[in-house]
């Protein structure tokens, strides 16, 4: 009995332990994809991006209501997005962190054309816990929401 006693105590520990080592490793990190079953946009104005598929959202620090990031910590970051477009309109998208455009990709299509334009852009960033990135759509732009081929990454890299 004792014995028995002993070793779920040692388990128990052992479990806290881990717990303990992964609550102060935390590594918030989301990926999510646009699924609309068609375009998306063009519209008028700038437009936030709704990924409402989340991949992973480790964290719970992606708001799949606002399409917003927000830092739960101070750090680094790693972002990126990729898109597909058919290249009968405009396409582009841009990396916000807060209301500064960071990084852009874009595609001025000619129309008429019959092929896909496919684009993608990464960028490192040093983040202020409550900080918040999002992608946008520029006004006059679409992309896919088809099938996953836009999508929106990003992951702590470490805590400042």
């Amino acid at each position: 009995m004792f014995c028995e006693l002993h070793s779920t105590t040692l388990v128990l520990n052992r479990l806290e332990e881990i717990a303990k080592i992964s609550r102060e490793k935390y590594q918030p990190s989301r990926s999510a994809s646009l699924m609309t079953g068609g375009n998306v946009g063009p519209f008028q104005g700038d437009t936030t991006l709704i990924f409402n598929r989340a991949i992973t959202n480790v964290g719970e620090a992606y708001d799949i209501s606002t399409g917003l990031f927000k830092a739960p910590v101070t750090g680094y970051y790693c972002f990126s997005f990729s898109y597909q477009a058919d290249k009968r309109e405009q396409s582009g998208l841009t990396l916000m962190k807060n209301s500064e455009a960071i990084v852009k990709a874009f595609n001025s299509n000619k129309p008429g054309s019959q092929h896909v334009d496919n684009a993608s852009s990464t960028a490192c960033l040093e983040l202020q816990q409550g900080d918040k990135v999002s992608v946008v759509l520029p006004n006059g732009c679409h992309v896919c929401g088809i099938g996953g081929t836009t999508s929106f990454t990003g992951f702590l890299i470490s805590k400042a």
